[in-house]
Formats: C-alpha cells, sequence, structure tokens
C-alpha cells in the first residue's frame, strides 16, 4: 500500500490518509466482464419482452387475403398463428398453405381483400378458345365490390363473368399479351380479286414479329408484321363481315325451309 501527497501546498492534516490501491488486473477484467455480462443478460430480456409484445397476434383467423402469384391472383384466409415464430398459416383457394411473417407483405394482403383494386384495363383484348375456335374479345366492365369482370366476345356479343383471381381468366388475358397477340389458329377474312377467302394465322415469327396467314383460296400464304393495320383489319372481318354473311345466309335457308313448309301444306 502506497501513501502519497496530493500536491506541495500545506494544507491542515486530515485525521485520514489519503491511500490508493493497486487492484489487480485480474479483479479488473472480472468486473467489467461482469458488468457487461449483466447489461447484456438484461438487454436480452428486454428484447424477448419486446418481442413477446411485437407478437400479439394482431389478425384474427378467417381474415381474408389476396395474392398474386407466377400465375395469377388467390384468394386465401388466415387459419393459423404461432406465437412463438410470430407467423400466421394462410390456406389459400387451391389448398396450398404457406406461412407469412407479421409484416408489411401480410399487411398488402389483407389491403388488396380490404380494398380491392381494378389489375386489368376495360378494352383489354382476350383470347378464348371454343370448340368452333378462337373467339376474340375484350373487357367490358369491372365490379369492385364483387372483384368481377365482363367479357363480351365479337360477332355473337356473347359476355362472360370472370372472378379476379379466377385461372381461366388469366389465360384468356395471356393468350392476347405480346409481342404474340394473336394466337396460332385465329381466324382471318380478306376480300381478293375473285371474292372473299376465309383464313388462319398459321405461323409466328418471334425474330421480327411477324405472322403468316393462310388462306383457304390456292392455299395462299401471306405475311403480315404485327404492327400491320391490314392484318388487324382482316381478322376484324371474320366478326363484322363474315359472320354477318353466315348469318344472312342461314336466315335465307329458314325462310326457304318455311316457304317449303308451307307450299306442301
Amino acid at each position: 500500500i502506497n501513501t502519497t501527497t496530493q500536491n506541495n501546498y500545506n494544507y491542515p492534516s486530515p485525521s485520514y490518509s489519503t491511500i490508493m490501491v493497486n487492484i489487480p488486473s485480474t479483479c479488473l477484467a472480472s468486473a467489467i466482464f461482469f458488468t457487461i455480462a449483466s447489461s447484456m443478460i438484461e438487454s436480452v430480456e428486454s428484447s424477448s419482452l419486446l418481442r413477446r409484445q411485437l407478437c400479439e397476434q394482431r389478425y384474427e383467423e378467417k381474415t381474408a387475403v389476396f395474392k398474386r402469384f407466377d400465375n395469377g391472383w388467390y384468394w386465401g384466409k388466415i387459419v393459423n398463428f404461432d406465437s412463438k415464430s410470430c407467423k400466421y398459416m394462410i390456406l389459400y383457394e387451391d389448398n396450398y398453405a404457406f406461412e407469412y411473417e407479421d409484416g408489411d407483405e401480410l399487411d398488402e394482403m389483407i389491403a388488396e381483400a380490404v380494398n380491392p383494386e381494378q389489375l386489368v384495363p376495360l378494352d383489354t383484348m382476350v383470347y378464348n378458345l371454343y370448340e368452333d375456335g378462337w373467339w376474340q374479345g375484350y373487357v367490358e366492365s369491372y365490379d369492385p365490390e364483387e372483384r368481377l369482370y365482363t367479357v363480351r366476345y365479337n360477332g355473337d356479343g356473347e359476355t362472360e363473368e370472370y372472378v379476379e383471381g379466377d385461372e381461366e381468366f388469366y389465360e384468356i388475358l395471356d393468350n392476347a399479351v405480346p409481342p404474340q397477340i394473336y394466337p396460332l389458329g385465329v381466324s382471318a377474312y380478306k376480300e381478293f380479286g375473285e371474292g372473299w377467302s376465309l383464313g388462319w394465322i398459321t405461323e409466328y415469327n418471334e425474330e421480327d414479329n411477324t405472322y403468316e396467314v393462310t388462306f383457304e383460296v390456292d392455299d395462299h400464304s401471306e405475311e403480315y408484321p404485327a404492327d400491320d393495320p391490314e392484318l388487324e383489319e382482316i381478322i376484324d372481318a371474320v366478326y363484322t363481315v363474315w359472320m354477318v354473311e353466315q348469318a344472312e345466309m342461314e336466315e335465307e335457308e329458314m325462310e326457304e325451309e318455311v316457304s317449303g313448309d308451307e307450299s306442301a301444306d
């Protein structure tokens, strides 16, 4: 133990001596370690408490969600909440289930279900393949409350309704997605010198974005750039000219049948 004088000034002598003690470095290190360890434990305990507080279940079971995957939009609902992992289990309409942490992604999925937005603009073109061939249509209207799209098809004017997220709806949209907006087999109708001829798109060249249309007359083929207005015209002519002619012919045949029946009577 070393006793030292504070300085060279003559202070009144105290009733005790001021002393300084040399503490071994190992003891000092242990004290510092103990202090740090205590702080870490308190921090961990605080973090655990905070985590437990943050993991409170914010959304009830059966809460609806709406999420887009690569193959379209899907409805789902919360079926379970794990307070240990702070994750929600969501079951989708196709019976697939996924876990999601409580965060922004989950909030967005629930917001989509609560406040639906129109995802497909009106007048978007579609192509649907029926037994008698491809039919062109367009998105005519959207009901935000029901999340319901109405598609009207050219020619006969028939309509079909599709709920947002319906896989078939996205299929008919994908059939008309650029760059190939016309599927192979789509009909065309063009007037030549000897009259009108029906044709079909038989080939699409992705490299130069062109279509080959083969007509019935002499098995004649022509090539059209995708942005050629004539290509759109001869496809539209199927609905505006060919179908009108077919309807008139059917009407004439019906009238002849009626006339024949009346003559027989």
